[in-house]
């Protein structure tokens, strides 16, 4: 009996020991165990793949979306903007593109051919919206050149394989071009569509079934709403002459680059963007107007159309530009193509004829520029060029949109629908706008009768905001004002021995004048005995004639 306790205490402690070395131990046996994170490399991106994208995309958007910041809430500068919101608001009104001068008086019957009707219906549509009117023009200005700047960007990227080349092009093209930026207008349009055109045409898109839709119809609305739709056309026309004398150089063979597929792509898609133009309201009239504004004898008085010289801001960064084109190709391994030449040469020479010309230049400079330092720079380090695309992933989606989310949130648009927080006018308006003065007119029971004398930078706003019965001499929409009253108006600007026969004249009983601009004009109608100073502030003085001429 002893023996056989002894055998089952020894079988039973067995058991328990052996029942100790196969089950687990438990959580107050083991050591705690240090918790660690999943690992992200096995992780399945289930991202469509047309959404993805890559690293350069939020290099971009942290470059374009300081920008964005920059021009959303930069005041708006007050000369072209209000004249084109008049004429917008006109059409709406209406429900009809005048094809004769609407708003001034002098100018009755005037023909006109209003190439620019869509933007301007669009902007005076912003400008209705309460509470967001200029935040939203601040916000659409600074899109547009968001988006030519972006298809530079592209552009670049794409031929020189190399996004940081991209974005240096962005930065050429906003210096080269920074004083036509300044200004909202509906070249700012007219801006982008170039951009996208250019960006289709120097990467082979026409090769895509869908630019023969997109492209079409790209010039179809820019027909209405800029007249520089036919630098686009002059754009698309270079790289057809172009490729023909790049294929030519190749084969040394004319029928060759004559019948050459592309070169024939590239006619009859110039042919089809010219057709499509015509779909606006003046039909083929609209390239006689456009030909004929730049000749116009009044345009020749506006600084901005002057040629471009070293004394300018905008002329010592062009010429900044054209320097460091010339190194660069001195520099490049690459060809210089004719399809890059042509449109340098003729943009350029446009650029030295007028200053607005340069928003046709700068993306075309920023892109050669930037292809060819690329080259330069891969030749120099031996760096072979980049065959892989850049790897795509949704990561780099969601970092992009999270930019883009944020550098909205910081514009003035953004802080006002997201936050409510609504800037002050005077904040949104730049410091030339004649803000006093507009005060007083409104303050006004009645205003003298005929025409008002006043700054034609100053016209749009007052009339937008003053009296209704404020008729003024001139506006800035200068090709369509008689020769006669135009010149008569320059005149009178910087107060000439005959100022009071030039007010006779045109039966003027009130005068609004500039103390910069107008400062002989004030002093002469100060000494005058048949005019009274009814208001004076920093900015302006205003007279009123005693003796009113009807």
């Amino acid at each position: 009996m002893k023996c056989s306790e002894k055998q089952e205490r020894g079988l039973f402690t067995q058991g328990i020991s052996m029942s100790v070395m196969l089950e687990p131990p438990t959580n107050r046996d083991a050591p705690e165990a240090e918790e660690t994170l999943p690992d992200a490399s096995v992780l399945e991106d289930k991202t469509p793949e047309w959404c993805r994208m890559s690293a350069a995309v939020p290099a971009f958007l942290l470059v374009l979306g300081l920008v964005l910041m920059v021009f959303a809430n930069r005041p708006l500068w007050h000369s072209d903007l209000w004249d084109h919101i008049n004429y917008g608001e006109h059409i709406l009104k209406h429900h009809i593109v005048s094809r004769t001068e609407p708003l001034v008086t002098l100018a009755e019957g005037m023909p006109t051919v209003n190439s620019a009707w869509l933007s301007q219906v669009g902007m005076a549509f912003l400008s209705r919206t309460n509470g967001l009117g200029l935040p939203a023009l601040q916000f659409l200005h600074a899109a547009l050149i968001v988006i030519s700047l972006a298809a530079v960007g592209y552009t670049v990227t794409k031929r020189a394989s190399s996004a940081a080349f991209g974005i240096l092009s962005c930065a050429i093209f906003l210096a080269v071009n920074w004083q036509q930026f300044l200004i909202v207008r509906p070249q700012s349009v007219g801006v982008a569509f170039f951009s996208v055109v250019l960006a289709v045409l120097a990467t082979g898109g026409i090769r895509h079934r869908f630019s023969w839709f997109a492209l079409p119809l790209i010039f179809a609305v820019w027909a209405n709403c800029h007249g520089s739709f036919a630098a686009g056309l002059l754009l698309m026309g270079l790289f057809v002459v172009g490729h023909v004398v790049d294929v030519l150089f190749r084969t040394r063979s004319i029928s060759h680059a004559i019948r050459n597929r592309q070169t024939m792509q590239l006619v009859l898609l110039t042919q089809l963007c010219a057709a499509a133009a015509l779909l606006n309201p003046s039909g083929l009239a609209i390239y006689h107007e456009v030909l004929r504004v730049g000749s116009h004898p009044n345009i020749g008085t506006m600084y901005e159309w002057d040629p471009l010289t070293l004394r300018m801001q905008q002329g010592q960064m062009a010429a900044g530009a054209a320097l460091l084109l010339l190194l660069t190709l001195r520099v490049s391994p690459r060809r210089l193509r004719a399809t890059e030449m042509l449109p340098l040469l003729v943009t350029g020479g446009m650029a030295l004829w007028s200053g607005r010309m340069l928003n046709w230049f700068a993306p075309v400079c920023a892109v050669v520029i930037c292809v060819h330092a690329a080259a330069a720079w891969r030749g120099m380090r031996n760096i072979k060029r980049r065959t892989l695309p850049y790897r795509r992933t949704g990561l780099w989606t969601v970092v992009s949109l999270g930019l883009c989310w944020i550098f909205f949130g910081f514009t003035s648009l953004g802080l006002q629908t997201l936050h409510g927080r609504t800037p002050e006018i005077r904040r949104s308006l730049s410091k030339g706008t004649p803000i006093e003065p507009l005060e007083y007119l409104s303050s006004l029971e009645n205003v003298p009768p005929g025409i008002a004398f006043m700054p034609a930078e100053w016209t749009g706003f007052l009339t937008r905001f003053g009296p209704p019965k404020l008729k003024p001499m001139v506006n800035l929409h200068v090709h369509v004002i008689p020769e006669q009253v135009w010149t008569d108006y320059v005149r009178l600007i910087d107060g000439p021995a005959d100022w009071d026969g030039l007010l006779d004249r045109y039966g003027i009983n009130f005068v609004i004048a500039d103390k910069i601009g107008n400062a002989r004009l004030i002093q002469s109608l100060r000494e005058s005995p048949d005019y009274e100073t009814e208001y004076e502030d920093v900015q302006a003085a205003v007279f009123v004639r005693i003796n009113t001429i009807h």
